[in-house]
């Protein structure tokens, strides 16, 4: 018999993406099955979508009450697994509230060298060692590796599944705003909001710039990116250069993604449609401020990422303590990025291909 192995994500897109070559990896295994638990709406639509699982658990503790998540819960110890594995990274003790209360006979996680109070890293059992000066993917190959007694080939290609609908009505969008024969450069100027992540974005008036910057050349547009909570930002940025930029506006995700794979390049702060962008082997110019950038830059074929060499960044190591600068010029890692830096990059980028 089959053992049944848990796989537990987080919240964020990205960091459940950088767990996908893994999976792509173990997908295949003769002696596991493989069920996924989630915590957000696009993630737990990416797993299924994967056709990696037997099942997706979502359990949605940010807006259900007590009782709908003690319920999944519940289904979730029904299942009886013989191994929980906590993906990296996943520094907060309600998450590890959660993997012990999944009834899982082992369960395997990160330690973490930020330790925040209360820690009760012991209710995720078996811990391996975290090392910083690893990307999240090789970090999540070592613990399930760590986890499953096994060796695992690398691969560090991310993955989402895209259908022929979504990638249908990404052609129909194009050419219902006569973008045909346009280079496409996707721009995704927002970012999360929640523990003060707003700070991560590089200024709406550099994309306003950059997209100025183009407006001579009729060959290339820009498609704006991000979620309904970014449509006034969005919208401001495009109302500045109205004729050579659109914005992608209340498009579900995977709709989004498809447009988003219709794009040469694709340009942002390090944030979820980053990670969507390079695993749709979209080459990406990733603009990093106070969060680090040796875990979490984009590693396909032609991505690059900007960052300043200060002594204080990054600031910011994926724990559930709000991003705080306590530098005297604030934010100037993302500040002091230029809007030359970033078109340098791009030009470079047009002419090579």
């Amino acid at each position: 018999m089959k053992k049944k192995c848990l796989i537990f994500f987080t919240i964020g897109i990205g960091d459940s993406l950088m767990v996908t070559p893994v999976i792509e990896r173990l997908k295949s295994s003769p002696d596991m099955k493989f069920d996924a638990l989630t915590l957000s709406g696009p993630v737990s639509d990416i797993m299924q979508n994967s056709g990696n699982f037997g099942k997706v658990h979502f359990l949605n503790f940010q807006k259900e009450g007590l009782m709908e998540c003690l319920k999944v819960i519940d289904d979730v110890r029904k299942e009886k697994y013989n191994i929980s594995i906590l993906v990296f990274p996943s520094n907060h003790y309600k998450y590890r509230i959660v993997h012990f209360l999944t009834g899982a006979r082992k369960r395997f996680a990160i330690s973490y060298l930020d330790k925040n109070f209360p820690n009760l890293a012991f209710l995720s059992g078996r811990l391996l060692k975290e090392d910083r000066s690893l990307h999240a993917i090789e970090q999540n190959f070592r613990l399930f590796e760590f986890a499953l007694k096994t060796k695992l080939e690398r691969t560090y290609r991310m993955s989402i599944n895209l259908n022929e609908t979504d990638r249908q009505t990404a052609e129909s969008f194009i050419a219902g705003k006569g973008l045909e024969n346009k280079i496409l450069v996707g721009l995704h100027p927002g970012s999360d909001i929640l523990k003060n992540m707003i700070n991560k974005r590089w200024s709406a008036e550099k994309y306003i710039a950059l997209i100025k910057s183009y407006s001579g050349n009729d060959k290339i547009h820009f498609l704006i990116f991000g979620g309904r909570s970014e449509n006034s930002l969005n919208e401001e940025i495009r109302s500045s250069s109205p004729d050579n930029s659109t914005v992608v506006k209340n498009v579900p995700f995977f709709q989004s993604a498809a447009l988003i794979e219709k794009c040469s390049f694709f340009i942002c702060a390090d944030t979820g449609l980053m990670h969507t962008a390079s695993a749709l082997n979209v080459p990406v110019i990733s603009i990093f401020g106070p969060t680090s950038s040796v875990y979490s830059k984009p590693l396909n074929e032609g991505s690059v990422f900007l960052k300043k060499d200060y002594p204080c960044s990054p600031c910011f190591e994926y724990s559930r303590t709000p991003l705080f600068c306590d530098q005297e010029e604030q934010y100037k890692c993302i500040k002091n990025i230029t809007v030359n830096d970033v078109k340098e990059i791009l030009d470079k980028k047009l002419t090579t291909g």
